[in-house]
């Protein structure tokens, strides 16, 4: 069995080889996937102001896993008015193909950075070119940087600042398994904890593997490969690449898949291949959370009660559990999140939502 350390180096590399197809298949891509992320944002938007609006400290919001930085462009572009955009055409012409960029004076005001680590040096370049791309590589106001390491290695943040340590859809869910999961609930906490600042993780739930998982790694199997339910696995090599023709939705009944196939090329193989799941393989999944393929990569739907033991174990008091259909069922039903809370600056908030 691999190390903490071993699993990190192989998924790093993983990641290395996926982060352009993932940006462009997954990022931007599968529907649902982007309706949960337009849901996380959201829900950071109301956050971040009631933080702003209720102490006085400069916040400083932290992406653990942050990928090509959604975060940071989002926060880059919400931050600034209408007099900086003026000479910034480029920052303008984002902001009007984003409708949901509409300017925030409170965290102008207050958000001193947005920083973000990941493992893969390829997600972060990807990251800082669509900072360039939009002009905002260089902000001062707040800063937008970036760290390439592990998620493991938090260290405390000053108690100068009002630190929001946030790990966003599902990426504990790649970190290395179930040692890497515990180890991100005992490292985000203390970053945190000094500055009595909050931690907070978004992720799926393994109950819902059946009614978003399969239909969601199916539609994108391009990005983590063949998972192991589908067959035939004939083309399942790196030495091919399969391309779903649809995506599968939520809820989807469809047991089969069409994909054509690719050699390594970029040559036809075949236009049309129909995949279909395994009874047995799908019923293990289900029972193990583990979402496994034909490449290195691996994913984790860990369930309601693992994450509750581990937020009872590594994060004590003041925390909050909260299944996330419990705040919109429409983008969310199939996740929840786990909340460090220590100074209670949340408590109101989330009474106000009806889920304190």
């Amino acid at each position: 069995m691999q190390s903490l350390q071993e699993k990190y180096e192989t998924d790093r590399i993983v990641w290395d080889e996926c982060a352009e197809t993932y940006e462009r298949q997954i990022v931007g891509g599968h529907p649902d996937i982007t309706a949960f992320e337009n849901f996380e944002e959201d829900l950071l938007d109301k956050l971040l102001r009631h933080v702003a609006e209720n102490q006085s400290k400069p916040i400083k919001l932290m992406d653990i896993g942050c990928g090509s930085g959604r975060l940071h462009l989002r926060y880059g572009a919400k931050t600034k008015n209408g007099k900086t955009l003026q000479n910034n055409d480029q920052l303008k012409s984002y902001i009007q193909q984003h409708s949901n960029l509409n300017y925030e004076p409170s965290l102008a005001l207050n958000l001193k950075e947005v920083w973000g680590i990941d493992f893969s040096h390829k997600m972060l370049n990807i990251a800082k070119d669509k900072l360039k791309s939009a002009d905002l590589l260089n902000s001062s106001k707040p800063k937008l940087t970036f760290d390439q390491g592990s998620a493991f290695e938090l260290k405390p943040e000053s108690e100068s600042l009002f630190p929001i340590s946030i790990c966003l859809v599902n990426s504990i869910g790649v970190m290395q398994g179930k040692a890497g999961a515990e180890q991100l609930f005992i490292s985000m906490k203390k970053a945190v904890e000094k500055a009595k600042g909050i931690a907070i993780i978004s992720n799926y739930q393994k109950e819902y593997i059946e009614s978003y998982a399969l239909g969601q790694y199916e539609s994108t199997l391009d990005v983590s490969g063949q998972p192991v339910w589908l067959s035939p696995d004939t083309f399942s090599s790196e030495e091919y690449r399969l391309i779903p023709q649809n995506y599968k939705l939520a809820h989807s009944k469809d047991q089969k898949l069409k994909v054509a196939v690719y050699d390594k090329d970029g040559k036809y193989v075949t236009q049309e291949l129909v995949l279909k799941r395994d009874k047995a393989k799908v019923e293990e999944t289900k029972k193990t959370g583990e979402i496994k393929t034909y490449t290195d990569y691996e994913s984790n739907w860990y369930g309601y009660d693992t994450m509750d033991k581990w937020i009872n174990k590594h994060w004590g008091y003041k925390t909050y559990h909260i299944k996330t259909k419990e705040i919109d069922s429409l983008r969310a039903e199939a996740a929840q999140l786990s909340v460090y809370d220590p100074s209670g600056i949340l408590k109101s908030f989330f009474e106000r939502l009806g889920v304190a």
